[in-house]
């Protein structure tokens, strides 16, 4: 939620306010402008912090606050800072030394990402900034990403930029930098007490608390509504509190299609929804590997970005900058050791297929790096790693069309909250259905309903793309820097191309949005 090129020598400069950035000589921090944020400007004598957070509810206006204070006040408002409860980026400096230090809050809905040099710090909420001049790929990282194993830490693709993971702290001063981890938080115990219907109005509750944190202005919210429960959910505690919001979705052909269509109809009409959709056919998502000088990719990418943006811009035009997502529904009610059942319902079947089909494609070489134990993940948090990657994929999107992402579900209070249930209430999400159910009906989400997906989209577009990828392939990045067989990679694609199957598939669209970003960088 900020973006800053800084100059070390510039810190030593008061800094000024003007056209909707701070500046400090030829530097300048610019936070993201939107209704839903505020940034806050504390100077004292030898020292200075902007902050640009999340408004409270009890907020009066979004802007610039700025306050030119002594050190006591400096003090009690950078503990105010720092306490904030809502998502929040930091810049501090101390003019001294010329050393600045950024820190982030909780929540990781809007990761920042940075790079420092022996006199320079560059900040961005969009890492496509990166690829904008020379950059180097981390092997090692990009081996781990091409065997789809999940990571979230500080260390990139791009070699010397770092994420400033949720709670981290960067350091920089002439010369040096350094970053800090958070502590790692202590694993959560479930209860073993049955709470019956107290756990029902504890998750309502708690859902409607994170609901109520932030101001709304009228007309101006969406929410996704893909026709799962997540969203679902999202969807019904939103309008509990607000009138006039808006739903928005990605409608899907074959087998999914009517009974995602019978249950967001379902929503629409019972929460008063003003519905908008898009055909998944009309928005398919590019197959095409040219890099791109003009638009950069970032480190991380959504799939369906094409059908996305097209909702995303009606939003825009319809002069709504605020999203509700389902975010984190997923992680909500985990399955804990001794809990292992027959089978896992959120294990489509064929995953263990697609981290074979996807380690196949490696060199020895890369093959030995994925398997390595990593030493470099950040430690657990509030919010589950999973979580902050899906913020991290959707967020800079957002931003670039205006959109202001709030993920209820991943809100670290009630993550807490749903970790604690016993297993009755977290197994298979019961305390979700239940509050579904009393306020939407039992006829919308019936136990062993037809959960939409897009497992069914990609198969098609590969077979008929086929050919084309073939000949793009004949040139490879990831082979040329080592990580890849090319030949390995062709035997994937006339697999995919012939058989559909969804483990190859998932192991292929993997691979092919890494080679269009290695190839942006050797563009």
């Amino acid at each position: 939620m900020i973006k800053a090129d800084i100059a070390l020598h510039d810190l030593s400069l008061d800094p000024t306010w003007s056209e909707g950035s701070i500046i400090l000589g030829t530097s300048r921090i610019t936070p993201y402008r939107h209704t839903m944020l505020e940034t806050v400007l504390v100077q004292t004598t030898d020292q200075w912090f902007v902050s640009v957070r999340e408004r409270r509810a009890s907020s009066t206006d979004a802007g610039l606050i700025r306050h030119d204070v002594d050190d006591t006040g400096f003090h009690r408002l950078y503990q105010e800072s720092l306490l904030w409860p809502l998502d929040y980026v930091m810049i501090e400096v101390a003019r001294a030394g010329h050393r600045v230090r950024v820190r982030s809050g909780v929540f990781g809905s809007v990761p920042v990402y940075c790079r420092a040099t022996d006199d320079h710090l560059a900040v961005s909420w969009d890492s496509a900034d990166f690829g904008r001049g020379p950059a180097a790929i981390d092997a090692e990282i990009a081996s781990h990403q091409l065997a789809m194993r999940t990571i979230y830490s500080a260390r990139q693709l791009y070699v010397g930029v770092v994420m400033l993971t949720e709670r981290a702290i960067l350091h920089v001063q002439p010369g040096k930098a350094s970053f800090r981890y958070p502590e790692a938080i202590p694993p959560t115990i479930p209860s073993s007490e049955g709470l019956g219907e107290e756990a029902l109005s504890a998750f309502s509750e708690g859902l409607q608390r994170v609901i109520a944190q932030r101001p709304m202005r009228e007309g101006g919210a969406s929410v996704e509504l893909s026709g799962g429960m997540d969203s679902g959910t999202v969807a019904t505690a939103l309008t509990m509190h607000h009138r006039g919001i808006a739903s928005r979705g990605i409608l899907l052909d074959g087998d999914f299609r009517l009974p995602q269509l019978q249950r967001r109809d379902l929503i629409v009409q019972r929460r008063g929804l003003l519905d908008d959709t898009v055909e998944i056919a009309d928005h398919a998502p590019s197959l095409d590997l040219s890099a791109s000088p003009d638009r950069p990719y970032g480190l991380y990418r959504e799939l369906y970005l094409e059908a996305c943006s097209a909702l995303w811009e009606s939003s825009r035009c319809q002069g709504r900058d605020t999203l509700f997502t389902g975010v984190g529904g997923d992680e909500l009610f985990p399955t804990y050791s001794g809990e292992l059942s027959d089978g896992d319902p959120t294990d489509p079947g064929w995953a263990s297929d697609t981290l074979r089909y996807a380690e196949g494609l490696l060199t020895p070489r890369a093959l030995s790096a994925a398997r390595s134990l990593r030493t470099f993940d950040a430690p657990a948090s509030p919010v589950p790693a999973t979580s902050l990657l899906a913020h991290a994929s959707h967020a800079p999107d957002l931003l670039r069309h205006g959109q202001w992402p709030i993920n209820p579900l991943s809100d670290p209070h009630l993550v807490a909250l749903c970790h604690r249930f016993p297993k009755a209430s977290r197994q298979g999400r019961e305390v979700m259905r239940q509050y579904l159910q009393s306020h939407l009906g039992d006829d919308t989400f019936q136990r062993g309903y037809v959960k939409e997906t897009f497992v069914n989209v990609l198969p098609p577009l590969f077979a008929k793309h086929a050919t084309t990828l073939a000949l793009q392939l004949s040139e490879c990045a990831l082979a040329d820097i080592g990580l890849v067989d090319r030949r390995a990679v062709l035997d994937l694609l006339q697999r995919v191309a012939t058989t559909s199957n969804h483990g190859a598939t998932s192991a292929l669209a993997s691979f092919l949005w890494l080679e269009r970003f290695a190839r942006q960088v050797g563009a």
